[in-house]
């Protein structure tokens, strides 16, 4: 029934963002999900092939990678995995992700896919990639998964690509900076340790800041 859904959905409309495949969460069921934020459709937007739709329902599968819409009018049950080359950007939460190719950058170990864009200035980009670790758990009723988020931190500075996941990375960027680093690293260990994102939003936040104080 849901396949007869979807290509009845498809074939009504003609939106070019309902091109793809049908979207299956293998892991239903199990403790916790592998989406962003929420396993449920949220407004956001979408630039897809150079056309921007707004007030759009997605869902984004960190675990694979995979954007998901459910086309306007149908139930939320129903998903289409979005074909990736074709997404530019798209925003839920209040969060914009953008669609970075290896192939852009000359960094070692760099995987294409969805970025959040956490801070944003003219030389300054802060990027976020998020993913979620699977455990697989033996129970007597059958086998469960859990999933642990996880993330990934890379700095757009001054045309070059940088891995920022430690203080030492961080400071051979920004070596006229490591007094200040150091101190906010300390004053702010709570937090680092109960939302390592949000430090590190707030990191990068502070240490642009410093920089174009420096600038003036």
């Amino acid at each position: 029934e849901v396949f007869d859904l979807y290509d009845k959905t498809v074939g009504k409309e003609n939106l070019d963002i309902n091109n793809g495949i049908l979207y299956t969460d293998p892991f239903t069921g199990s403790d916790g999900h592998i989406y962003y934020i929420d396993d449920k459709f949220e407004k956001g937007s979408l630039s897809y092939e150079g056309q921007t739709y707004y007030e759009t329902a997605l869902k984004y599968d960190i675990y694979r990678d995979i954007l998901i819409l459910n086309p306007h009018g149908t139930s939320d049950l129903l998903g289409i995995s979005l074909i990736k080359e074709k997404v530019q950007s798209f925003s839920i939460y209040n969060q914009k992700f953008v669609n970075l190719n290896k192939e852009q950058f000359n960094l070692p170990n760099f995987t294409s896919g969805y970025y959040e864009i956490a801070e944003n200035s003219n030389d300054f980009v802060f990027y976020i990639k998020y993913n979620k670790l699977m455990q697989k758990k033996v129970r007597e009723d059958g086998i469960y998964y859990q999933f642990k988020p996880s993330s990934t931190y890379y700095l757009s500075y001054q045309k070059n690509l940088y891995k920022v996941d430690t203080k030492g990375e961080i400071l051979k960027i920004f070596p006229d900076l490591k007094k200040q680093i150091n101190e906010f690293y300390l004053m702010n260990r709570d937090i680092r340790k109960s939302d390592p994102n949000q430090f590190m939003k707030n990191l990068m936040k502070y240490i642009n800041n410093s920089l174009s104080n420096q600038n003036k």
